[in-house]
């Protein structure tokens, strides 16, 4: 069925002013496969417009799975990722419990007890800490709601006078920017989502990639160094025919348990190993997992690693990047997008916008939808469900 458009209601009063001139009053158009319009004047526009798309994708009612609990801590309620979030919990234990119990403190040798156990709990201290702040940090959620009519309004006309397209999430009724991707888990829009984790359950995202990178790097660390302290000690109590490790339990099940031990930590140091060079990899060539799933290009042309680093790590670079404790300071325009007061708009930067389409860096405040810009000739989505923007189409 051919597209048509419904105008909605005009306010003049929040047409943009560029460059200190009135502008004409502005359009806001919502898009979708209606027969029929509401005016007449929608023939012949007087005025710029702004076009509100809505994303490819299932309409549906928004997720109700996240939630945000009075201390503001982010909380996904999905059963499969609490059952991975609390089996990485127990591995941690296990290491923790065998390490100390069988390892050091039986261990004959005070230094190795102690260089040990200062080594191994630093390591999952901060491993334990970037975990937690993986799970429960807001990955970068585009504010529930922000399509609305004034929010749209603010965004003005282009510069050239060209009609804006604006894409909007059915799902969340949100304003989607350009590298953001609705979870159907977390039930949110994510900013610049790489994939959703059952580990951390929770997305990988703008605001918590840090702590994902550092989670999965520290823990491939201790994992490692967990498999050194159990060689070493297998070598001690082997070369003393297990008299220098008495204090502990019996040999059998001493073996058994450092097997284990010595099986799982392999398993996840190399797990984890991998996924830390993939993020690191996607951080350095500006692109996510669901861009590279997709086969999109991405380009950071002029930034240095060591600026690409701090898009995710937060600027400047400094030793806070390796500490978990501490939130990335991200860059003003990824920051002022995610702030309630802006309600999900993003101020672009050049390598944000579809090739097929040039638009010039703007001034005002612009969200667009990379993929869908990409196929301009795609087949209509379906109509959305009753929202501010008017009446919809009744087949």
């Amino acid at each position: 069925m051919e597209d048509k458009s419904t105008l909605l209601d005009l306010d003049p009063d929040a047409s943009a002013i560029q460059q200190g001139q009135q502008s004409p009053a502005v359009q806001l158009v919502h898009e979708n496969d209606c027969s029929t319009t509401t005016s007449s004047d929608l023939q012949q526009p007087v005025g710029p417009r702004i076009l509100v798309r809505t994303a490819a994708g299932w309409t549906a009612r928004p997720g109700r799975q996240t939630r945000v609990d009075a201390a503001g801590r982010w909380i996904v309620r999905d059963g499969l990722g609490l059952v991975c979030l609390c089996l990485a919990w127990l591995v941690m234990l296990y290491a923790e419990l065998i390490t100390l119990c069988v390892i050091l403190a039986p261990a004959p040798s005070a230094t190795f007890r102690l260089l040990g156990g200062i080594c191994f709990h630093i390591l999952m201290g901060l491993a334990l800490t970037a975990h937690l702040r993986a799970a429960f940090s807001d990955p970068g959620a585009v504010p529930l709601g922000s399509a609305n009519h004034e929010n749209l309004l603010r965004l003005g006309p282009m510069p050239d006078g060209r009609d804006r397209v604006v894409y909007r999430c059915a799902r969340c009724d949100c304003v989607k920017p350009d590298r953001t991707h609705h979870c159907s888990v977390c039930g949110r829009c994510i900013r610049r989502m790489d994939h959703h984790c059952p580990w951390i359950n929770n997305c990988v995202g703008l605001r918590n990639q840090k702590f994902f990178v550092l989670f999965t790097a520290y823990i491939s660390l201790v994992s490692w160094f967990t498999v050194y302290l159990c060689l070493h000690y297998f070598a001690i109590c082997l070369r003393s025919e297990w008299d220098a490790c008495s204090g502990g339990p019996s040999p059998a099940m001493s073996t058994m348990l450092l097997l284990i031990l010595i099986v799982l930590s392999l398993l996840f140091g190399i797990f984890t190993a991998v996924m830390a060079g993939s993020q690191i990899s996607a951080i350095l060539t500006n692109t996510t997992g669901i861009e590279r799933i997709k086969g999109e290009q991405r380009t950071a042309q002029g930034l240095s690693c060591s600026d690409r680093l701090a898009r995710v790590f937060g600027q400047p670079a400094s030793w806070r990047w390796l500490s978990p404790l501490h939130r990335p300071h991200l860059r003003a325009e990824d920051d002022e997008l995610l702030s309630p007061a802006n309600d999900g708009f993003e101020k672009p930067s050049l390598d944000s916008v579809s090739p097929d389409l040039p638009v010039s860096r703007l001034t005002s405040l612009v969200a667009l939808d990379q993929f869908a810009l990409a196929k301009p000739d795609s087949s209509p989505p379906p109509p959305p469900p009753p929202t501010d923007f008017g009446p919809t189409c009744r087949r």
